[in-house]
């Protein structure tokens, strides 16, 4: 059995790296560690040589689709509730397309797309103590107090013609 110690790093396909670039370093702060032509490898607090992977595929790249297999999104866990509000407050500066926002019990998140239409999440996990008890209540699908103008996990779903989510 192999047995990692942690997710290494995560690799996007992007239309233009320069458009890409700006994006994950001006909107969520992340250091450009090496660049390459057509790649571009980025961490936060340069603790890493990289956590992400730009990989430029060309303008005429087809968009991420909604049901197909592959990659859903990819979560940035921010330090408190404070950072997650101040952050979605730059997002909606910025016009960064939010696509819901969710208080998951264990998480509170706000979902958004980058440039390309790469779903990202940034995220603070909510305290141990203030965390459901129950398998049943793990998975909250409300809208963020703070955010009442966006759509919940459970709005997204149901214009979806998606149920809600089943327990394993």
């Amino acid at each position: 059995m192999i047995n990692p110690d942690r997710i290494g790093h995560v690799v996007l396909k992007i239309r233009d790296l320069s458009r890409a670039r700006q994006f994950y370093t001006e909107v969520l702060g992340l250091d450009v560690m090496f660049e390459m032509p057509g790649m571009a490898f980025l961490a936060s607090h340069r603790r890493d040589h990289h956590e992400l992977a730009l990989m430029e595929v060309g303008a005429g790249a087809e968009p991420p689709k909604g049901p197909q297999v592959g990659l859903a999104h990819v979560a940035f866990r921010l330090a408190d509730e404070a950072e997650l509000v101040k952050a979605y407050r730059e997002l909606k500066e910025r016009q960064v397309p939010i696509c819901f926002t969710v208080h998951h019990g264990i998480t509170k998140s706000v979902y958004f797309l980058d440039p390309d239409g790469n779903q990202l999440e940034v995220y603070c996990d909510v305290p141990p103590e203030q965390r459901p008890r129950l398998p049943s209540d793990y998975v909250g699908m409300e809208r963020l107090d703070f955010a009442p103008d966006d759509p919940s996990l459970a709005d997204m779903l149901k214009s979806m013609h998606i149920g809600p989510l089943r327990q394993a």
